[in-house]
Order: C-alpha cells, then sequence, then structure tokens
C-alpha cells in the first residue's frame, strides 16, 4: 500500500510540474501591444512586460503607467512592470491571482489556462469569473 501511494505522489508530482511548465515563459498579447514573462515565484506565479510595442511615449521616454488610479505609482514604467500577481495552479488551470491592466488602470481578478500554444488570460470583476472577458496569448518561442 505504501508503494502504490509512493507512486501515486509522484505522478501526482510531475503531471503538477509539467502543468507548470506550461505556463512558464514569454507571451505576446492577442493584440500585439507587449510581451508578459510569467514566471513562478514562493509557489505562485506572476508576470511582467517585458517588451512593448510601443516603449515610448509621445513625448519619446519610456510609457509611464500614467492611467494608475494611485497618484504615486503614475512615474513608474510599463517596461518591467508586473501586471500578473499571485495565480496558483489547481485543476490544470492558475487561479485566485489579479491583472492589473495598465490601458485603464484597473486590476481584476485573474485565472488562467494553457490551451495548446494558446493562453487563455481571463479577467474578471467577479471571483468566479462570470463578469469578464478572456484574452488569448500566445507563446513566444526564442531561437
Amino acid at each position: 500500500m505504501k508503494k502504490i501511494l509512493c507512486v501515486m505522489t509522484l505522478a501526482f508530482m510531475a503531471v503538477t510540474a509539467a502543468v507548470a511548465q506550461d505556463v512558464i515563459g514569454k507571451w505576446k498579447l492577442e493584440d500585439g501591444s507587449a510581451i508578459v514573462e510569467i514566471y513562478k515565484q514562493n509557489e505562485v506565479y506572476n508576470g511582467r512586460i517585458v517588451w512593448l510595442n510601443e516603449p515610448n511615449g509621445p513625448d519619446g521616454k519610456p510609457a509611464l503607467d500614467v492611467n494608475n488610479p494611485d497618484k504615486s505609482l503614475r512615474g513608474r514604467k510599463l517596461m518591467g512592470l508586473n501586471m500578473l500577481h499571485g495565480l496558483k495552479p489547481a485543476n490544470g488551470e492558475y487561479s485566485g491571482g489579479k491583472i492589473y491592466d495598465p490601458g485603464n488602470g484597473k486590476t481584476y481578478n485573474c485565472s488562467m489556462k494553457v490551451e495548446g500554444k494558446v493562453l487563455k488570460v481571463r479577467g474578471s470583476l467577479d471571483k468566479k469569473g462570470m463578469l469578464g472577458r478572456t484574452m488569448d496569448w500566445f507563446r513566444v518561442v526564442e531561437d
């Protein structure tokens, strides 16, 4: 019985690790405006902006988080900004996190799952994900 339990535990850990590896990496937003790198930190998954189609504002300086409702954060650069926070894997998807939209300065509940080569990222007003929208992000393959 102990051997069966041990084998089942190892199999579960292997599947969990494989699922987690699916999401780690760089993903291009469906509108092509940015690339977000998803990484694991302390058992949760986060994402930061690592590329912008328009990295500079109209003044030629690096694009800033000008729509942030917190005036003290409006001077921070979009490049390198952590926009995904606290996603945890469960049942083949990631949930329980938050996504920040620098385009409108709002933060939403977030869940995501990999379907083939597409990452389905859902931002919603409610924790169950009923009131929101899903975006397709595409894996960036580096040479």
